[in-house]
């Protein structure tokens, strides 16, 4: 590299660091006019108009004719930017070329790793990351990514030494202590619980860890049926991690209410024709309530294919509302603006997006929770969509959103009155649902499942329009993987351990059980619910 390149890259990268877009974007055009066909110039003018929110500007800096089409790094670029604009298909193939062209660098490992997994393909990917660990033996993000990939594969083994190398490593590493636990039902001969108290006790200092370590904690307790430590050190990780987070819990359940005020039964019929697809099954509610479970019951049936929680329909509306405010800023869905979309269109680019992960399937089954926000966008995009919504006992729905980690998601979680009042808004706003839906959305409960499985398995697949196969009763023995918090239960035939769990931590959910009274949705007697069955 000449050291003028060498200059206006390192210019370059000070621009994106400070936020100056345009002159990055002008950097960028001079390195393309000076230096065609460098890899890292075409990497650095890709960067600059992802920055500036020009994703597809971004990638025609790797697509065009001088990139240089047989350099990885510039490969694994172009695929992580064609997976974020849902052209799957392209991703993968970017990244598979990439294999033949891949050098000895972490980072291109984990990337096309990790791209192949966003396409659920966690087997393929894990065929790579253990090439990159004999490559690079002490790194522990490989590690762990080879650990994360075993996990949901269910090579619980595997998992268990790759976390085992990595802790030896950097033993203080959240994401392993709190995989580790997860793995497998701890036992009083088999546990973790001394080691996680000891090493917290000797690195309180980090948020990361203490949530991390506290929820590995809680779970082990709860394994060893020890409640009460199992819910101190619940509330410790979770209070630790709501102090992280920049969360309005009233914003969130005014934004709520603004829908169900404005899409109305009558808003219902102004909004014209949807596309007409086949095909579509989405699972919604509260996580934790049995939406994997379904899903995998589902995914049992020769006809039914899984494309994961996938945020594409959420995504494609806001981006639709976007261009209908042509670029004006929004910081969440204008309701208005989102009233007035071509419907058709939005199903029709769902469906699109969807079917690249569903291939050729006749049903195939999106099981992203909080879909239950945006019910009637969906019947009105995808007329033909089938609905199919969990519920489960309001007191067992909170404990369970409680004691689970979530990444990046579920920000209401973490505080049990948020928790509380998120789950009572839910509530009401799928009361919304049915009454402007009516016969539209199939209630499943997750204790009725749990008690007489075959009939519930026979009611969703008539929902549905699928025949019966005895296959779908055997969901546990599916060798596809999971890519959930439920990876482990779901391999395991239905059990009702978990109906009224929140009865052995019945002491720190006091204010939980008032607000949902005060909602309306618990019996006052004794905490019971009024939960359908």
């Amino acid at each position: 590299m000449t050291q003028a390149l060498h200059d206006l890259l390192e210019t370059g990268a000070k621009l994106l660091r400070e936020g100056s877009l345009a002159e990055a974007q002008s950097c960028g055009e001079t390195l393309l006019r000076q230096y065609p066909g460098n890899p890292l110039v075409h990497l650095f003018a890709a960067d600059a108009a992802d920055a500036r929110g020009d994703r597809k500007a971004a990638i025609s800096h790797l697509e065009s004719p001088l990139a240089p089409h047989t350099n990885a790094a510039v490969l694994l670029r172009k695929a992580q930017l064609l997976f974020a604009d849902r052209r799957r298909e392209d991703a993968r193939a970017a990244a598979l070329a990439a294999t033949k062209h891949l050098e000895p660098d972490p980072w291109q490992y984990r990337t096309l790793a990790r791209v192949l997994s966003d396409c659920l393909d966690p087997g393929s990917a894990r065929v790579w990351l253990a090439r990159a660990h004999t490559m690079f033996p002490r790194y522990t993000p490989i590690l762990a990514d080879l650990a994360t990939a075993e996990f949901h594969l269910n090579r619980i083994d595997e998992a268990e030494q790759h976390l085992a190398a990595l802790l030896r490593n950097e033993p203080f590493n959240p994401g392993a202590l709190h995989l580790r636990s997860a793995l497998r039902t701890q036992t009083p001969e088999r546990n973790h619980v001394r080691d996680l108290e000891q090493r917290l006790a000797r690195a309180p200092h980090r948020v990361d860890f203490v949530v991390a370590c506290c929820f590995a904690l809680a779970k082990e307790y709860e394994d060893l049926q020890q409640y009460d430590k199992s819910f101190s050190a619940l509330y410790r990780g979770a209070s630790a991690n709501r102090s992280t987070l920049q969360y309005d819990s009233q914003s969130e359940l005014a934004a709520l209410e603004t829908i169900r005020t404005k899409f109305t039964q009558k808003t219902l019929t102004s909004l014209g024709p949807g596309f007409e697809a086949a095909g579509p099954i989405f699972i919604v509610g509260m996580p934790r309530t049995g939406t994997t479970l379904v899903e995998r019951i589902l995914t049992s049936h020769s006809q039914v294919r899984a494309v994961g929680e996938l945020t594409d329909f959420p995504l494609l509306l806001t981006e639709m509302v976007q261009e209908k405010l042509a670029g004006a800023p929004a910081s969440e869905l204008d309701i208005d603006a989102s009233l007035r979309l071509d419907f058709h269109e939005l199903g029709r680019r769902y469906t699109e997006s969807a079917r690249q992960l569903a291939g050729n399937a006749p049903y195939f089954v999106d099981k992203l929770p909080y879909n239950f926000l945006y019910c009637g966008y969906i019947l009105a995009a995808l007329p033909n969509a089938k609905i199919i919504h969990l519920r489960r006992d309001p007191l067992d729905t909170c404990y369970a959103v409680y004691k689970t980690r979530f990444f990046n998601a579920y920000s209401y979680s973490y505080d049990l009155e948020e928790l509380a009042d998120y789950y009572a808004g839910y509530r009401a706003h799928m009361d919304h649902w049915h009454a402007v839906l009516p016969g539209r959305i199939l209630d499943v409960a997750y204790e009725a499942l749990v008690r007489d499985q075959q009939s519930q398995t026979r009611r969703i697949l008539e929902w549905c329009g699928l025949p019966w196969e005895e296959s779908v009763l055997a969901f546990h023995e599916q060798d596809t993987p999971s890519m959930t918090a439920s990876a482990m239960q779901v391999r395991k035939p239905i059990y009702a351990d978990s109906i009224g769990a929140w009865r052995r931590v019945d002491f720190g959910l006091g204010e939980v059980r008032d607000r949902l009274l005060r909602a309306g949705l618990l019996e006052p007697s004794d905490g019971s619910s009024n939960e359908i069955s």
